[in-house]
């Protein structure tokens, strides 16, 4: 983690009781096919119990919140028309006029106040309101480092979704994912809604296919700059890159196992590309799959019992499932002129993966039984290597649709795509992060008050 972090301390206090789950209006089941996105008011936020129309740090963190929001699928946002600001102004920070933002249409709103330390830190104050039953429900205070406010309002937009949903919000999660922006192919990061790029490798060569370890704290990846194609470690912060697997040949397509013990990848050392495990010491290496033909692209099942994998053993690449110690392969996909990097859902129902028809790339995804295969984009240049998201409503992948290739992410049913890189080069293979542990949270912030 980066320095700053050391000295980041964030509190968090309960301003009211609140409601239960079950007892909120508001409350969203987002396990049901269709359910009405809630209209939800975003003004700017006040500044020292003020509205200030000319504050753009106001105007940042309403609009951060409020692109949360919307790419979360569940919320539809009102944002700061005149009109609005004029209830705004009336009401002040403390009051809340209900009948006025019903007359907007909205269902909830979110007021936000902040204010600067001595120390130049922000403290933010944030509420949620259900305007149908005229109650405040969520209330939370948050202090940091300025640099740090992005991670403050993501946290609150999070924590709106597990109130309405009782699931986790992603708006902190991260997606690793290759670079050629600096005229070489680099492992970069990016928030989940594509600000706060930052550069892990500066190896000068080619980098490959970056995948995120269980408790989010390295990167397994493939880099050419020692003339072979081996695979690294590498730290958060960039440091610590250290050599996983050099063996002559190809060391590539890494995939973790769900309790981070084991690495399963693509081997060359003894002839064609073959799939392997090994600990992440090194140590125990396995191989699993002897083919004439190629296999590649291993990916665990979330209950490690698993592995899906592409092979060309039929002539096109397919997917293909496969006990964790390589008995039982049955084909999955039977579809195409060439199908790869299979990525299975959180909850094991489903996997995503590329498959080519009609001579273009795109992302399908299809249950674990082979059933029910659909595609997800069509008609938008090639769109490869889906990477689901921590509680699998989202996948990110890559795109051409633009010109260059660049980093998207869509519901899981393919609705919502939106673009996340517009800094140049091409950039491609994304990897969505976990979601920050409790323990690494607790590490890293000092936490007062309520939850």
């Amino acid at each position: 983690m980066r320095k700053v972090l050391i000295t980041f301390f964030i509190f968090i206090i309960n301003l009211t009781g609140g409601l239960a789950f079950g007892a909120s209006e508001l409350y969203i089941d987002i396990t049901k096919p269709h359910f009405k996105k809630i209209v939800t008011a975003v003004p700017d936020f006040y500044r020292d119990g003020s509205f200030r129309e000319d504050d753009n740090l106001s105007k940042k963190m309403a609009g951060i919140l409020a692109n949360d929001l919307k790419i979360s699928g569940l919320f539809e946002t009102i944002e700061n028309p005149l009109f609005l600001r004029e209830i705004v102004q009336r009401e002040g920070n403390n009051k809340v006029d209900f009948s006025q933002w019903r007359l907007l249409g909205a269902q909830a709103l979110v007021k936000g106040d902040y204010s600067v330390g001595e120390d130049k830190g922000l403290i933010i104050k944030c509420r949620l309101y259900d305007l149908l039953r005229e109650e405040q429900i969520l209330g939370k205070v948050y202090q940091g480092d300025q640099s740090l406010l992005r991670r403050m309002v993501h946290r609150f937009s999070d924590e709106i979704v597990l109130k309405l949903t009782g699931q986790e919000g992603m708006a902190r999660t991260k997606i690793a994912f290759i670079s050629d922006i600096s005229g070489h192919k680099e492992v970069y990061t990016i928030d989940y809604d594509g600000y706060n790029l930052k550069r892990l490798t500066r190896n000068r060569s080619i980098a490959l296919l970056p995948a995120w370890s269980p408790d989010g704290k390295r990167i397994a990846y493939t880099s050419y700059h020692a003339d072979n194609p081996d695979l690294y470690f590498i730290n958060l912060d960039g440091g610590h890159q250290v050599p996983a697997s050099t063996f002559p040949g190809l060391n590539i397509a890494p995939d973790w196992s769900p309790d981070g013990n084991r690495i399963a990848l693509t081997l060359s050392k003894d002839g064609n590309a073959q799939i392997y495990t090994f600990k992440i010491d090194g140590t125990a290496l396995c191989r699993l799959t002897s083919h004439l033909r190629s296999d590649w692209s291993p990916c665990w099942s979330p209950d490690g019992k698993k592995i899906a994998f592409s092979s060309d053993r039929t002539g096109v690449p397919q997917i293909y499932i496969m006990n964790k110690d390589g008995t039982n392969i049955g084909r999955l996909t039977h579809q195409g002129s060439y199908n790869d990097s299979a990525d299975w859902s959180p909850r094991g129902e489903l996997i995503a993966f590329t498959s080519r028809q009609e001579g273009l790339f795109d992302i399908w995804i299809i249950d674990t039984d082979g059933r029910n295969a659909r595609r997800l984009t069509s008609n938008s240049g090639n769109n490869e290597s889906p990477s689901f998201s921590p509680d699998g409503r989202y996948i990110a992948f890559s795109s051409t649709r633009a010109g260059r290739s660049d980093i998207y992410i869509m519901n899981s049913d393919g609705s919502n795509q939106r673009r996340l890189t517009f800094f140049g080069g091409n950039n491609y293979c994304p990897s969505w992060s976990p979601l920050e542990s409790q323990e690494d949270f607790e590490n890293n912030v000092q936490k007062g008050g309520g939850n």
